[in-house]
């Protein structure tokens, strides 16, 4: 689906029916990443004012080991699924967030979906890894994940081509498309520019985010007398230190680690920036790419995932090859040059995600789900 075929109709419905218990359950803060900041997002957004919405983190302290069998996940996992069962009797929807893959990740959230339904609850899993279609991919897999849905009423998916394999693998009926979305009424005006033009990039610290590609493409900036700055803003990932540490080692001396910030900090950090640069390896629909277009910024993605439907290519931004630093650096260089160009790309990411990435849109879209799961309860 190109950019052009979004059309924001179907997402205007006034909420009606009910005001209901919501148990949102998943990784939040001190975790980073999407799934704590749409978490933090639902808290405190429309969502929250029409429903009772509370918050089981199941973030966990010690040694990052996401998508891994280790005896230290399994305890976790069951104390988790009590922790769900136990606090899912004060619920009426119990929404599970996951990455959805791989194996271990799929029964992790199968179980935590079975303990809700246990207690009579609308049950729905929010999938929001990027690699799903492609873990997807034999009879045991497929099955696996069935299984694991199985308690589920719904499961949304936040980008097409995880809902197209997802739609493959469950029941008719089951899985929805709803788009992420980023609140709009905190963010700043971009800032002054900078001279040098600062390029920022906003992620875990692993070479699957395509971070060591970026710095290549800086790299052939710098030799094409393109100066600029770059910016890695973000901590360690759930596949463990030994990501984390690839990239650490591997960074030239003019790039500049942030480290992490708190969600209120980060309007912020895009004001201060004068491009946004997200070249993944995979991705469904990733928030920094749309908390980016919100603040002003010029986006510069790959094409993975729904980013090149977030990206209107050549408007908003730019939409590159995976893994090819020359063509990101290409992508980046007019931008890096011409501040003209910035901007005015700049302002067009801002109206498109005002159009059609708005979190008040996610909420309607949450509520108009939950109401009609209620309905079909009753």
């Amino acid at each position: 689906m190109s950019a052009q075929e979004i059309t924001p109709a179907r997402h205007e419905v006034e909420p009606t029916g009910r005001r209901m218990r919501v148990l949102l359950v998943g990784k939040s803060y001190p975790d980073r990443g999407g799934i704590p900041t749409f978490l933090e997002m639902l808290r405190g957004g429309a969502l929250a004012e029409r429903h009772d919405v509370r918050l089981l983190n199941v973030a966990h302290d010690g040694v990052r080991q996401g998508g891994k069998f280790t005896t230290g996940n399994i305890g976790r996992t069951i104390r988790d699924t009590l922790d769900v069962r136990k606090n899912g009797r004060r619920a009426d929807v119990v929404h599970i967030h996951s990455a959805l893959a791989p194996a271990v990740t799929v029964v992790r959230a199968g179980l935590l979906a079975l303990a809700g339904r246990s207690r009579g609850c609308r049950v729905v899993v929010h999938a929001h890894g990027g690699n799903i279609q492609t873990w997807l991919t034999t009879p045991l897999r497929r099955a696996v994940m069935r299984l694991a849905m199985a308690p589920a009423h719904s499961v949304v998916a936040v980008w097409t081509a995880g809902e197209d394999a997802l739609r493959e693998v469950l029941p008719a009926g089951k899985v929805t498309l709803i788009d992420n979305g980023v609140p709009l009424d905190r963010v700043p005006e971009p800032g002054a520019p900078n001279d040098p033009p600062r390029i920022l990039y906003v992620g875990l610290l692993t070479p699957r985010k395509g971070v060591l590609d970026l710095v290549e493409a800086s790299r052939i900036l710098r030799e094409r007398g393109a100066d600029h700055e770059l910016h890695l803003l973000g901590g360690a990932p759930d596949e463990g230190p030994e990501a984390e540490a690839a990239v650490r080692d591997n960074l030239p001396p003019w790039v500049t680690l942030l480290g992490t910030r708190d969600p209120a900090d980060m309007p912020a950090e895009y004001a201060a920036a004068d491009i946004f640069s997200l070249p993944s390896w995979w991705e469904a629909m990733p928030l920094s790419i749309l908390e980016a277009m919100a603040g002003g910024l010029p986006v510069v993605g790959t094409d993975v995932g729904d980013i090149g439907r977030a990206i209107d290519d050549g408007v908003t931004g730019r939409v590159v090859p995976v893994q090819d630093p020359e063509k990101l650096a290409d992508a980046l260089e007019p931008l890096v040059r011409d501040v003209a160009v910035r901007r005015e790309m700049g302002a067009a990411g801002r109206r498109r995600v005002e159009e059609h990435f708005a979190a008040d849109v996610t909420a309607r879209n949450l509520d108009r789900l939950y109401q009609d799961l209620d309905r079909r309860k009753r």
